[in-house]
This record gives structure tokens, sequence and C-alpha cells, in this order.
């Protein structure tokens, strides 16, 4: 995909897909926090338990953004492998006579 930015084309990387999803989702959440929650209304016994709850979204966060890298190497690797196959069975197809000779 390309953006266009003030005149500059730039190409989008993949990644900031899934951040984008993963920001929307974010932002939905405090949205309907912001409706549901009243201001002040966090006791203080709650606080730990807040903390553990955007700890673990925080985390969580990371290892879906780490896991689309994986996601996208695997992607990359799995086109590279077909990519291969499809040259070498080019070249199993050219006659003996036919092919370029190698450099000793």
């Amino acid at each position: 995909m390309t953006v266009m930015v003030s005149s500059e084309v730039y190409e989008e990387c993949p990644m900031d897909h899934m951040e984008r999803v993963l920001r929307a989702d974010l932002e939905r959440l405090i949205d309907r926090l912001s409706i549901s929650v009243p201001e002040g209304a966090v006791a203080p016994a709650l606080g730990a338990r807040v903390d553990t709850a955007e700890e673990r979204l925080a985390a969580a966060y990371a290892a879906l953004v780490d896991d689309y890298g994986r996601w996208r190497i695997a992607l990359d690797d799995m086109e590279n492998v077909w990519a291969l196959a499809v040259w070498r069975s080019a070249f199993a197809d050219v006659p003996a006579e036919a092919a370029v000779p190698r450099a000793a």
C-alpha cells in the first residue's frame, strides 16, 4: 500500500496495519471507560488491580506485535521457498547441452 504525505510517496509498513488495529481497539476501550466510569471512581484498593490489568494489556500488545513480525517473516520465507522451487524447476526442464556452462 502506498501513502501520499505532503506530496511525497511512502510505502506503508505491514506492521502499521497491526498497530493500527491494536490502537483502534485501545481507543474503543478508552471511549467505553470514559463513558461508563465516573472520574475518581477507582478505589485505592482497586489501584493494584488496574495496574496489573494495564501491565497485562501492555504485555499482550507487545506479544501480538512480536508474533505479527514473526508471521511476516514466515510469509516471506514461504514465498522465497516457492520462488526457489519455481526457479529450480525451470532449470530442470532445460536439457544439459543447453545449460549455461559454469565457471571453473
